[in-house]
């Protein structure tokens, strides 16, 4: 069983330092005009880094974990079905990452946001619909209150629609 998780661990890791070095790649696509002092790359590039950084730690503790062990008894601790799943969760996480970063440039980041948590949140194994409803409506107010408000960074607006003209009255 801890082969399983540590094997998952690595694979978690790998998978998060391909999303942050994209992330920090996309990252300079970004218009480099301050606004307010603080130019809207720092937070993205500081962002991505940190993903692809804790990636490579949680990379290397699940390798180091993991240890030689042999695949037939690393598929009776799993049932045979442990690492199909672990990769479509990997996956559709991936997956979500990339449709999250397009939907914030077309309609924005609040609905993006709104879309995105409670899937993230799924594919963790919160299965309340109470929870999961709420994480649509909690998350994106408050880490937009953290960020846009807070910090005073520039928002991401949508191409299509954004919320946040609604809200704003725009």
């Amino acid at each position: 069983m801890l082969a399983k998780l540590a094997k998952r661990e690595a694979l978690a890791g790998l998978a998060m330092v391909a999303v942050g070095l994209g992330f920090f790649t996309a990252s300079f696509g970004i218009d480099v005009r301050e606004q307010g002092g603080i130019a809207p790359r720092v937070f993205p590039m500081a962002g991505a880094l940190l993903i692809a950084m804790l990636g490579t730690v949680q990379a290397g503790l699940g390798i180091a974990r993991a240890g030689p062990v042999p695949e037939d008894r690393m598929a009776a601790e799993a049932g045979g079905q442990g690492h199909a799943r672990d990769a479509w969760h990997i996956a559709g996480l991936l997956a979500l990452s990339a449709a999250y970063v397009i939907g914030i440039n077309f309609v924005g980041y609040l609905v993006s946001t709104a879309a995105a948590a409670p899937i993230a949140l799924y594919l963790f194994g919160v299965r309340s619909i109470p929870g999961l409803a709420a994480a649509a409506v909690l998350c994106p107010a408050i880490y937009h209150l953290i960020f846009f408000v807070g910090l005073g960074v520039f928002p991401p607006y949508g191409l299509w629609f954004d919320l946040l003209d609604v809200i704003q009255g725009h």
